[in-house]
């Protein structure tokens, strides 16, 4: 008996969505919802990815390389760096959910491959279908609470450091 294989055409982000702790709960037909709203986008090492006081116009998700947040005062124009980002981390996600100016720069270290999901077309998709769009916002939810767990743990640990 002949073995038949099915050579169905894989979106391009869709094994690296199911890594993505924020995308855990969907369910593979909900994950192919998403990566067909997706696509790959290739920078340049020193390239801005993301720009401090632009919109934000997508979740990004680094599929290969680094890439570095920093951020620029304002008033004096130092230039902090805030963290190192590696394959498999997110970033951009709180463009989805608010028309906000984006907080800090996120540039490529070297060349990176990001799998990008533009904001616009993740609202169509979630305004088509409430069910994953509960999904999705759950997992927002979770996400940016231990974002903001840690970033207070961080803030007392510093606290206590200086002696407060």
């Amino acid at each position: 008996m002949e073995e038949i294989t099915l050579d169905l055409p894989m979106q391009p982000g869709v094994d690296l969505l199911q890594r993505v702790p924020l995308f855990k709960t969907l369910g593979f037909s909900e994950t192919m919802a998403l990566s067909a709203i997706s696509h790959l986008e290739k920078c340049e090492g020193g390239h801005a990815i993301i720009q401090q006081d632009s919109l934000g116009g997508g979740l990004y998700i680094l599929k290969e390389g680094k890439a570095v947040v920093r951020r620029r005062d304002p008033n004096t124009g130092e230039i902090k760096e805030l963290a190192t980002l590696n394959a498999g981390e997110l970033f951009g996600e709180m463009s989805l959910v608010e028309d906000q100016l984006v907080s800090a720069d996120v540039v490529a270290s070297g060349d990176v491959e990001v799998l990008v999901i533009p904001r616009h077309a993740f609202e169509n998709l979630l305004a088509e279908n409430d069910k994953l769009a509960v999904k999705v916002y759950r997992c927002f939810c979770r996400s940016l609470s231990e974002k903001l767990r840690k970033a207070n743990q961080k803030v007392t640990d510093a606290h206590a450091k200086a002696g407060g």
